[in-house]
């Protein structure tokens, strides 16, 4: 039988002379970090899922900014021809917020979708005053206005890929009932027809 030698407070404790191999278990905390690399690291078939899903979010927001790009053109346009024939330089100031509204939108910035507020406040309606303009162009210009000051918004509340294609297909839909409109059709004004 062999006698163990305990020290006292004051002493070290002596060292065996044998070597001993002993089989040392992972620490939990080991376990943990292993788990944790495989789980930081997707397998590939997760990978490349996710990189397709990230591509056809991409390519659904391409789709719609340039659908509300296309639209903002052709209600700019429409607006600028009315600019021209009323001598109107706030439909000039009009049209090329309509154009921006489209043109410049950022997915990436949360704050003002891209288009700053200097943009936007032509929009207001104060336009819908100006000479020259028929009761029914008034009415068409206001629908323009709210719809472009409503694309930026889509950036800002997060949704600009699904509500981006409705406000390009809703501005689509004012353009084309008004020029149905203006152009004569029953309840419509013509050109010369000018609201008092």
């Amino acid at each position: 039988m062999t006698l163990l030698h305990f020290p006292g407070p004051a002493g070290p404790r002596p060292r065996p002379d044998v070597d001993v191999d002993v089989d040392v278990a992972p620490s939990a905390l080991a376990v943990e970090r292993a788990a944790f690399a495989a789980r930081a690291q997707p397998d590939p078939e997760r990978r490349a899922e996710d990189e397709r899903a990230e591509a056809l979010e991409r390519a659904e927001l391409a789709a719609a900014l340039e659908a509300a790009e296309r639209a903002t053109e052709r209600a700019g346009a429409w607006v600028a021809e009315l600019a021209t024939r009323t001598g109107n330089r706030d439909l000039t100031e009009f049209a090329a917020a309509v154009l921006a509204c489209g043109r410049d939108l950022d997915p990436e910035d949360g704050e003002s979708g891209g288009v700053p507020a200097e943009t936007t406040v032509v929009l207001d309606g104060f336009v819908l005053l100006g000479d020259g303009l028929g009761v029914q162009e008034g009415l068409v210009l206001a629908a323009v206005g709210a719809i472009a000051l409503a694309m930026p918004r889509t950036i800002t509340y997060g949704c600009p890929v699904t509500q981006l294609p409705r406000l390009a297909e809703r501005l689509n839909q004012a353009l084309a009932a008004g020029r149905t409109t203006i152009a004569g059709a029953p309840g419509g004004d013509g050109p010369g027809d000018v609201a008092s």
